[in-house]
């Protein structure tokens, strides 16, 4: 198996909160980060680190977006209830 292989997993909404801060915290509890530094200021291999958090960040938050955008279509093909 390599190490590029994709796998499908269920997390719950809190479980998928939990690992994008922890993600987060990892990044800026870095002895290599720094907010000042220079942009394109090459910190490798840390930016390849938070390049790849980046990529899992979208990946989560889009699961969750699409969950909601598709939640918020179903919703609006409901029937309104007339009075």
């Amino acid at each position: 198996m390599a190490i590029n292989t994709l796998h499908k997993v269920t997390l719950t909404e809190g479980q998928i909160g939990v690992i994008l801060c922890s993600l987060e915290d990892s990044v800026k509890k870095s002895e290599h980060y720094r907010e000042d530094r220079v942009k394109g200021q090459s910190l490798q291999p840390f930016d390849d680190y938070v390049n790849e958090v980046d990529s899992i960040f979208e990946i989560l938050e889009g699961a969750v977006d699409k969950y909601y955008n598709k939640l918020e279509a179903a919703k609006k093909k409901q029937p309104k209830a007339e009075w």
